[in-house]
């Protein structure tokens, strides 16, 4: 039972036994029957005027936690006669109204921070208290290559089937450091932290760095490459000169003491233009022509390349094989720049090889993607992530050019690529699926159109 009505059977009871007392006393006592009755009624009075004062303030604000309970921040309290009552309404009706407006913030920082999260360019990945995946931005979906949030929901970053993740299941909080996938890309990750219900909840931010890393990468060693050319050629022109004069010079005067320093200046003049060779070799790489796209059809193009290589596999006792395309299968590139990218994955796969072994080009469709693939001594998981970086080779004597040139070219065309050794053989793959960057799309189509194929020479 309510106070109310514990207030209203007291007010009853006290007045109905004072009148009850007046009546019993009527015969014998008017006077204290009058007195009686007249006390019943201030009591009834006095029960009036505390219900007034002190039940129905306590009612009102009774309510008022009704509406608390029911987060109903819109309703007030009505004032009423009675001062003190009147204090109490207004500091309530106060705060409802400064409830009302902080949930208001709230609710409008958080829709903004949701769209924020769906909206930014950085991938945004939510752990719940386990460490496991809770939600992940748009971004982020796109980043980790996962069509379905749902396939990863629940997850922890280990357990997700995408290399990165694994990557950043080793990052403790606040953490932040730049991964490199075996598919060639940059990561910026940063491990943090936000409190919810008091607790630390983790999240992480990852950041593609790739387009931006390989623009500094190529700033670099085109103005260094630049930089030695021109020093270089100065200094072999001039002593190219000075050796020609010397050589004819020997040739002229036939001195028996002179003998042993032909050889001498026959092999520097030699190692001179080798000297020019190279380095117009990487002045080469930095003028790369933007590729001039044309419809190819992939089977004429991989013919070619296959004919060009196959006498030097054959020479290395490498059998070379080349499962053809759908015939109806065009690729839009560069055909004389794709088909020294493909010369120089053939070759880097003989080499790696040596003598002994098998290269087979094949092709996969839907999406169109080329795979080269040798059964040689594979590639180590720290060495492919280095492998495509400006002069790195493994090879004894290699300037690391090749891959280079396969690196600009194929970004230049907007294709991507990757590189995998896994059951024994290791495969480069290039796909022309639908790319990330919108600069030069080249997606592989299902057409006929007159095309020729220029032959090209074999890049070193």
């Amino acid at each position: 039972m309510k106070l109310k009505g514990y207030f209203w059977i007291l007010a009853v009871s006290g007045t109905g036994a004072a009148a009850a007392l007046g009546v019993l006393a009527l015969p014998e006592k008017p006077l204290l029957f009058w007195s009686t009755e007249a006390g019943a009624l201030i009591i009834l009075l006095l029960f009036i005027g505390l219900y007034r004062k002190l039940v129905r303030p306590y009612q009102l604000l009774f309510s008022g936690i009704d509406l608390l309970r029911q987060q109903d921040f819109a309703s007030r309290l009505r004032p009423i006669r009675n001062r003190e009552a009147n204090q109490l309404i207004e500091v309530f009706n106060r705060m409802i109204t400064q409830l009302k407006q902080e949930r208001s913030e709230v609710r409008e920082k958080n829709h903004f921070l949701d769209l924020l999260i769906q909206a930014s360019p950085q991938g945004v990945i939510i752990l719940d208290f386990d460490e496991r995946i809770s939600e992940i931005n748009p971004a982020g979906l796109k980043l980790l290559k996962i069509e379905d949030f749902s396939q990863v929901k629940g997850l922890s970053l280990a357990e997700a089937p995408c290399e990165l993740t694994r990557e950043l299941a080793g990052l403790e909080l606040y953490d932040e450091t730049v991964i490199r996938t075996a598919d060639r890309r940059v990561y910026r990750c940063i491990k943090s932290s936000f409190m919810d219900r008091g607790f630390v909840h983790p999240f992480l931010l990852v950041e593609e760095l790739t387009r931006e890393v390989m623009k500094l990468e190529k700033e670099s060693y085109e103005r260094i490459i630049r930089m030695i050319a021109h020093e270089v050629n100065n200094s072999v022109g001039a002593i190219g000169s000075t050796l020609c004069a010397v050589s004819d010079a020997l040739r002229q005067e036939e001195r028996p003491e002179w003998e042993e320093f032909r050889p001498a200046v026959a092999a520097s003049y030699d190692r001179c233009n080798h000297m020019s060779q190279f380095i117009n070799k990487l002045a080469d790489m930095v003028r790369i022509p933007e590729p001039m796209l044309s419809d190819v059809r992939l089977n004429e193009l991989l013919r070619s390349v296959e004919a060009i290589a196959r006498i030097e596999c054959q020479n290395r006792n490498i059998r070379l094989t080349l499962e053809a395309a759908p015939p109806e299968t065009v690729i839009r590139v560069d055909g004389i720049q794709f088909e020294q990218v493909l010369l120089n994955i053939i070759k880097n796969s003989y080499e790696a090889i040596g003598n002994g072994g098998e290269i087979r080009i094949r092709i996969s469709s839907e999406p169109v993607e080329i795979i080269v693939e040798d059964n040689g001594p594979g590639i180590p998981e720290e060495t492919g992530r280095k492998l495509f970086s400006p002069f790195f080779t493994t090879k004894p004597g290699g300037q690391g050019i090749g891959l280079m040139f396969v690196r600009e070219v194929l970004n230049n065309h907007g294709l991507t690529f990757r590189l995998a050794s896994e059951q024994g053989w290791t495969s480069f793959v290039i796909s022309f699926a639908e790319p990330d960057h919108r600069d030069t799309r080249q997606v592989a189509r299902k057409k006929l159109p007159e095309t020729s194929i220029a032959t090209p020479k074999l890049s070193d």
